[in-house]
């Protein structure tokens, strides 16, 4: 038998995922709206698909976890809390993943060492761009909800072996 306890915590991992996946499809969309498409050629209809690719798989992650499929969904939270986990620009490629909120701690190493906090809403960038800049970033939120979900896991493992 499942605790209720353990129920509101896994119920406030389904409404994270999936408001933050509603939102990040929102916010997506407006900047396809907002930017003149026809300009870019090539791989750059590849860089529109990834974001909703990565919002729908928060989504139906969120969906799982509303269907009872607790263990699937659950792992899945995880792959995507990783893929939000660090964020990065080296050298012209960059790269950052939010899924809800984030509180990023950034290392610029760009000339010297500078260090610093910042806090974005969902998105997802896939950038190549011509750039000598080295940022570094760690979501730290997404560290500690990769913490929460993995606790969660366990509990809920716990729980169905003592079914057992």
């Amino acid at each position: 038998m499942i605790y209720r306890g353990l129920l509101k915590k896994i119920n406030f991992i389904e409404i994270y995922q999936f408001f933050g996946g509603i939102v990040g499809i929102l916010f997506m969309s407006y900047l396809i709206f907002t930017t003149n498409v026809v300009e870019h050629k090539g791989p750059f209809y590849i860089l529109l698909i990834i974001p909703f690719c990565f919002f729908a798989f928060c989504i139906y992650s969120a969906w799982l976890l509303n269907k009872k499929k607790y263990l699937k969904g659950l792992n899945l939270v995880i792959i995507s809390l990783i893929l939000q986990s660090i964020a990065f620009e080296f050298y012209g490629i960059y790269y950052t993943s939010v899924n809800g909120i984030a509180a990023n701690f950034t290392l610029d190493l760009t000339n010297d060492i500078f260090a610093g906090f910042e806090f974005q809403f969902s998105q997802f960038l896939l950038a190549f761009r011509e750039s000598e800049t080295i940022h570094f970033k760690l979501n730290l939120i997404a560290i500690g909800m990769l913490l929460f979900v993995s606790k969660i896991l366990k509990e809920l493992k716990n729980s169905f072996n003592s079914i057992i």
